[in-house]
């Protein structure tokens, strides 16, 4: 009797905690059901409104950092547009012996990755560069065959991918020896490559362990649970959106300072649009693209990487250089902002020539 006595305030704790994990979830799953339904509202009340734009441009970039493939038209799926960026070039960043960990190797420490065309088929991928070219199955022959996974870090988030063998990485490995501005490191690091880029692989993640930033992703965004959505190898967000308004801006004030003008290739974006204000979108919270909704979550910063041509490699030093006289608007005065992360709430497609509807404004997020 004493032992069932014991057990009392045990079970009244659990008890609680149930009822308090009970009651979490109820809220969210009506604070969730309360934003989707204000946005289906005002998406409505804005469906009979002459657009505000229409698509100009998609695109996907199936291998990170590799050139971008314009589409007339792209799906979309619960990491963004289907077969972008589900491959990247990794290298060994081993912490100790045995460490089969990699990390993510981009255009900021090989330029020469904008010379490489990724294309996905049905069965293949395929990589070509100058007069070279290779077809990697997307799956091995046989019941019985897995390719090697390991870990790889890109940026803050170590995901688990599986490796694409020896030939795909003997092609990607002479494209690096070759490039004479290939740095090591990451970004900033401008030590020569050495041995570190001497195992270069190419890596596909096909894992759902990655996660778009919870502290930018609205309600409307998440799922029932409160979970946000996944992402795939983008640098955070499912989907970057640009506008050829904010790049005329930018070439009129290149043009100003002597410099040459530059194409939206720069900033590699997925979804391109017409007809709107220059840098308008900064203010965007919601639009609609055709029949998809979009939350813009936060302005991109732009790094190095822009400054490099996406069909030859070659890097200059615009158009950060200029950027920083009228786009450095976040906390840190290195931060240039060019171009809209975006979140899809559908599963639908986007093409071009789509309208573009903007459903609600805010204060900008440069950050």
């Amino acid at each position: 009797m004493a032992e069932q006595v014991e057990l009392v305030p045990i079970i009244v704790a659990i008890a609680a905690i149930a009822i308090v994990i009970h009651l979490t979830q109820t809220v969210t799953v009506l604070t969730t059901l309360v934003s989707k339904l204000a946005l289906k509202w005002r998406v409505k009340q804005r469906s009979s409104d002459p657009p505000d734009g229409s698509v100009t441009g998609v695109f996907v970039h199936p291998v990170k950092s590799c050139r971008a493939v314009s589409l007339p038209q792209a799906k979309l799926d619960e990491k963004g547009f289907y077969g972008d960026r589900r491959f990247m070039v990794v290298y060994p960043a081993p912490r100790w012996p045995d460490d089969t960990r990699h990390r993510f190797l981009t255009q900021r420490q090989c330029p020469s990755l904008a010379t490489i065309v990724a294309k996905i088929d049905e069965t293949c991928l395929i990589l070509e560069c100058g007069d070279k070219s290779i077809e990697i199955p997307l799956q091995l022959e046989g019941t019985d065959q897995k390719r090697k996974t390991y870990e790889a870090g890109i940026w803050d988030d170590q995901v688990t991918v599986e490796d694409m063998g020896d030939e795909a990485a003997k092609f990607l490995q002479a494209i690096v020896d070759a490039d004479q501005n290939c740095k090591s490191g990451d970004e900033g690091d401008e030590a020569p490559p050495t041995s570190m880029f001497k195992n270069i692989r190419l890596a596909a993640h096909n894992a759902q362990d990655r996660l778009t930033p919870s502290e930018f992703v609205p309600n409307s965004a998440k799922t029932w649970l409160g979970a946000t959505p996944p992402v795939s190898l983008t640098d955070g967000f499912p989907i970057l959106i640009a506008c050829e308004s904010s790049l005329d801006e930018l070439n009129k004030k290149l043009k100003d300072n002597g410099k040459e003008t530059i194409p939206m290739s720069r900033f590699r974006p997925n979804i391109v649009i017409q007809g709107t204000k220059p840098f308008e979108e900064d203010l965007w919270k919601y639009i609609a693209i055709g029949d998809e909704i979009f939350a813009i979550v936060k302005a991109c910063p732009r790094c190095k990487q822009s400054c490099t041509d996406q069909q030859t490699g070659k890097v200059s030093t615009e158009p950060v250089s200029v950027m920083k006289s009228f786009r450095a608007l976040g906390e840190n005065p290195e931060d240039v902002f060019f171009a809209q992360n975006a979140i899809p709430l559908g599963r639908g497609s986007i093409k071009v020539g789509d309208s573009v509807r903007v459903i609600e404004r805010g204060e900008p997020v440069y950050r």
